[in-house]
Formats: C-alpha cells, sequence, structure tokens
C-alpha cells in the first residue's frame, strides 16, 4: 500500500487543486463569520454562543489536536512507505479510542467548562444567563472534538497517498452547511434574540446547536469516498505495543506541553474580555476572524514553500544556507504583514462596518449595529498592533521546527505565555478588553524578541540584511499610514457604495505609497515574490500537509 508518486506535473496540479481549495476555503469562511454576526450581532445569546462554539477547538488542541497534526503525517507516511497496515490501524484505533473518551468527558464538564468563562464577570445575573444558554449548546457541539480529530486522521491519510483535493475542499462544505443553518436560524427565532426567548424555543435552540455541529459532520463525511477511492481502509487494532504508535506519543513530547500553554493563555484572553461587557465575546471572535486572515493567506504559504528547504539546509549543517533562506522567507512575510497591520490600524472600523453590517444588511435583516461594529473594530485594532510580532514569533518557532528542534520552541512559548498571562491579567484591570488585548500584542513582541535570541545564538542569526529590510518596510509603513487614514477621512462613510469606495480608494492610495516609498529607496524585497512563485509548484505536498496541520493550530492561537 506504497503512497502514489507524483512527477513535476503531478505537483503542479496537486498545488493549484490546494491552493483554489484553501481560497475558497477562507472565502467561505469570512462570508460565515458575515452571516454569523448578522443573524446573532452581538448579542448576549451570540457570546454564549461564541463561546460554547469555540470550547470544543479548545478541548482538541488541548488534548490531542497539536499533538496530532505535528505527528500524524509524518508517522503514518513512513508506514505506508513500509507496507505497515497494522501499524496505521493502530494508530488509527487508538486516536479514535482517545478522541470518544475526551468528548464524553467534555459532555460531562460542560457547565464547569462554560462557568470558568465567566468568573471574571462581575454581573452575576448576566452570567447565569449566559450560562443557561451556552451550556445546552456546549453539549450539542462536544461531538465536534471527535470529528475534528476523525477530520485530522483523515486527511493525514489522503495526504499520505498523495489526495489532496477532498481534504482541500472539505471546509468549504462546512462553510456552506453553517451559513444555511444560520440563515434557517433567523427565519424560526424571529427577530426576538433574547436568551430567554431562544431557550423557550426548543426548534430554534436545536437548529442552532445541533446545526451548527452537522457542518463538521460534512467536513467528515465529504473525506469518506476519497478513502474508499484511495483504497485506505482502516481495522480495529487496540495492540498498544505498536512501534508506530509508540514513536507518535515520542514524537509528541514538548508539544504537548506547548500546546497547554496556549490554550490556558487563550482561555484567560476570552474570559478576561468576555467579563467586560455583553457583547464583548463576539466582537473578540469576529476580530480574531479577521486577525487571522492574513497570517493564512501569506505568512503560512511563505512558511510552506521555505519549509522543505530549511529543513534540508538544516539536515545538512549548512548553516549560512539555513540563514540566508531563513531571512529571505521572514523579510518575504514582513513585507506584507506590515502594510496589512497598517491598514487593520487606519481602516478598522470602515472594514468591519463594509463586511459584517452593509454587505449581508442588503439582502437581510442584520443583528449587527453600528455599535457593534465600533466595538468589533476597536478590538480587531488593538489585535492588529500584535500582528507583526504574532507572525514573527511563529516563523521563528518554525526555524526550531526545521532543526528538528521542540524543545525550545516549548521553552519560549511557556515564557510568552507566562508573561501574557501575567500582563493581560494586569492591564484589564485598568483598561478592560483593551488591557487584556494590549497584554497579548505585548506578550508577543517578548515572544518574538526571545524567539529570536534563541534561533540567533544556534544558527548565528539572520543577519543585517534582514535588519535593513524591515527598516525599510517600517518607513514605508511611516508613509502609509497618514495617507490610508487621511484619504479614508476625506472619502467619510456612507451606504454600502461609498463605504466600499472608502475602503478601496483608501487600500490602494496606502498600497501604492508603500511600493513607491520601498521603490524610492532602492528596494529589492519586491523581487522575493518571484521566488515564492517559483517555489509554489515544487511545495505541493507540503502545501497539503502544512494546511491541515494549520487548520488545527489556528483553532489555538498558536499557528
Amino acid at each position: 500500500m506504497a503512497a502514489r508518486r507524483s512527477g513535476p506535473g503531478g505537483l503542479l496540479r496537486s498545488s493549484a487543486v490546494v491552493s483554489l481549495g484553501v481560497g475558497l476555503s477562507r472565502v467561505t469562511g469570512l462570508a460565515r463569520t458575515a452571516v454569523l454576526a448578522a443573524v446573532l450581532g452581538t448579542t448576549a445569546l451570540a457570546d454564549g454562543y461564541n463561546l460554547a462554539n469555540s470550547t470544543p477547538n479548545v478541548i482538541y488542541d488541548l488534548m490531542l489536536g497539536g499533538v496530532l497534526a505535528a505527528t500524524l503525517i509524518p508517522v503514518i507516511v513512513e508506514r505506508m512507505e513500509a507496507d505497515d497496515q497494522r501499524s496505521i490501524d493502530a494508530i488509527a484505533t487508538w486516536v479514535v479510542t482517545a478522541l470518544v473518551g475526551v468528548t464524553v468527558l467534555g459532555v460531562a464538564l460542560s457547565p464547569l467548562i462554560i462557568r470558568a468563562y465567566t468568573i471574571f464577570k462581575g454581573d452575576r445575573a448576566a452570567a447565569d444567563a449566559q450560562i443557561s444558554v451556552a451550556v445546552p449548546l456546549l453539549v450539542m457541539f462536544m461531538p465536534q472534538v471527535l470529528l475534528y480529530g476523525l477530520d485530522t486522521l483523515f486527511t493525514a491519510l489522503l495526504n499520505a497517498k498523495r489526495r489532496f483535493a477532498a481534504p482541500a475542499f472539505a471546509p468549504v462544505l462546512n462553510n456552506v452547511v453553517v451559513i444555511c443553518v444560520l440563515l434557517a436560524f433567523q427565519r424560526v427565532a424571529g427577530t426576538d434574540l433574547s436568551i430567554d426567548a431562544v431557550l423557550d424555543d426548543k426548534p430554534a435552540l436545536f437548529l442552532l446547536g445541533l446545526g451548527t455541529t452537522a457542518g463538521i459532520v460534512a467536513l467528515v463525511v465529504v473525506l469518506v469516498p476519497a478513502m474508499v477511492r484511495a483504497g485506505i481502509r482502516i481495522r480495529p487494532n487496540f495492540d498498544h505495543r505498536n512501534p508506530a504508535l509508540r514513536s507518535v506519543v515520542r514524537l509528541s513530547g514538548w508539544m504537548v506541553g506547548y500546546v497547554v500553554a496556549n490554550q490556558v493563555s487563550l482561555w484567560l484572553m476570552k474570559a478576561l474580555v468576555n467579563g467586560t461587557g455583553e457583547g464583548r465575546a463576539s466582537g473578540f471572535e469576529y476580530a480574531w476572524q479577521f486577525f487571522q486572515l492574513p497570517y493564512g493567506l501569506v505568512a503560512v504559504a511563505v512558511m510552506t514553500a521555505f519549509m522543505p528547504e530549511l529543513s534540508s539546509l538544516a539536515s545538512r549543517g549548512d548553516r549560512q544556507g539555513y540563514r540566508q533562506r531563513l531571512g529571505q522567507g521572514y523579510r518575504l512575510a514582513m513585507m506584507v504583514i506590515i502594510p496589512v497591520t497598517v491598514l487593520y490600524v487606519t481602516l478598522a472600523t470602515p472594514a468591519i462596518r463594509l463586511l459584517l453590517r452593509q454587505l449581508l444588511g442588503t439582502v437581510i435583516s442584520s443583528a449587527f449595529t453600528e455599535s457593534s461594529v465600533g466595538l468589533t473594530a476597536s478590538m480587531l485594532t488593538w489585535l492588529a498592533l500584535g500582528l507583526p510580532f504574532f507572525v514573527t514569533f511563529l516563523f521563528m518557532m518554525r526555524g526550531f521546527y526545521a532543526r528538528r528542534d521542540t524543545r525550545t520552541p516549548f521553552i519560549v512559548s511557556l515564557w510568552q505565555n507566562g508573561v501574557q498571562i501575567g500582563l493581560s491579567l494586569a492591564l484589564a484591570a485598568v483598561m478592560g478588553f483593551q488591557g487584556a488585548l494590549l497584554g497579548f500584542t505585548l506578550a508577543y513582541a517578548f515572544g518574538a524578541l526571545m524567539a529570536m535570541g534563541r534561533l540567533a545564538r544556534q544558527t548565528g542569526g539572520m543577519g543585517p540584511v534582514v535588519a535593513r529590510a524591515l527598516g525599510r518596510y517600517l518607513l514605508a509603513a511611516l508613509f502609509m499610514a497618514p495617507m490610508a487614514w487621511g484619504v479614508a477621512q476625506v472619502i467619510g462613510s456612507g451606504g454600502f457604495v461609498h463605504t466600499a469606495a472608502q475602503l478601496v480608494v483608501a487600500t490602494g492610495i496606502g498600497g501604492g505609497t508603500y511600493v513607491l516609498v520601498l521603490w524610492l529607496l532602492g528596494s529589492d524585497d519586491l523581487a522575493l515574490l518571484g521566488q515564492l512563485r517559483g517555489r509554489a509548484a515544487t511545495t505541493a505536498t507540503t502545501a497539503a500537509t502544512a494546511e491541515t496541520a494549520t487548520a488545527g493550530e489556528q483553532r489555538t492561537i498558536d499557528v
């Protein structure tokens, strides 16, 4: 049962399929967020829904997600190459067994889990109301833990067989199903989105809960025909002494602590934000989707393209080549992430108004009010301040992984999360949710510097070329920011067309200013884009694998 080989033409086709699937997944994911915002807004019901719906992701990653994403694919590929079906069966059997156990435990602990999100709420009546709707929703959402695990397992098996289409497009089906469920809920529930009204309307409550989970069922079920066509058969094998299973456990190692540390700080940030008032938890979830978008579209693509060569250079002991390639990848990522950060900070309000209020408000009744716009835009602005540090931190983590070093990322992440917990608690007490988000930014700035320092001691650093490039990007951003903001102020806000024009023109002039300043500075950085395009055809397998891992990792705050 050896994995199917692909020549250059096959790799190019696979790359195109993965890219199309990922692109559609991002677009439909953004549409899903827009529909969710339009249907539920930033109401107390929305807070309960969003907290409950994000919890299976947290539990899955806390228990198994990051571990499975980091270890399953290499071990399964190795066992397939050796035609060792019994080992693959043993891995799948014990993964599913563990997932079922975690799911059952999660259902039993649902009331305690939801209460943990409300510990910072001063208004206990509001906290009790949130608990009353979030607990039954979480019970209906908890099977998603098992489903996410099956998705990771099935995708790993398909990727090992060089089958990428179904895993790439499956998230699109999930998004479409949930969009339909939300629109149906709006028709069933009507305009009264109070918690009491929804609790009294059992069909609406079950539609919202079970319908959302049905989207994850679709995500998994659509992979089954692809597995059948690929000749993948799994049979129960409870051999806990199987060497491949032990290899998965051994490779997990430091990754377990890494994921746990990230999940603790994520829970704290959500609990702190939720404790500052109604709508805060939902505003954070909507803003977080926008915050993750440039990372998923830009940084992950760059990491995917450069990771195979970085790993090869590290294994050969070529420190100079490793430093050069790491520096090139980092420059390319930051060249895009820095201007995106500027756009988020300067244009957050028109972007949120257009995409979450006005776009769907023209065709359906929207619960996303102008106050929801202000709240979500404010959260996006505070989060965006940390975007360059977030990307830097995670890029350095990939640098360690390329060197087969998982211990250092754990240590650095432990420090970063410790700093985030301390700062978020202290600053939230003074500034509210803004303090919690500022703690996130400052902690990732600390973690990024620490990670760069540790990696520099191992490899000699990325050198003055990267420092000069960052200086050019920052200088260009300083010219870009007032241009984008000023144009937006001159055009002003209005209806859908007016806001769209405001956003497009301000983005175009701001982006043009950024590129112009880089050109005037004699920068050759834009030529790096050609390098990434040149690598695309040779990284299809890695791209699909990275997207699988990233889907799990992005549910955690660490990607």
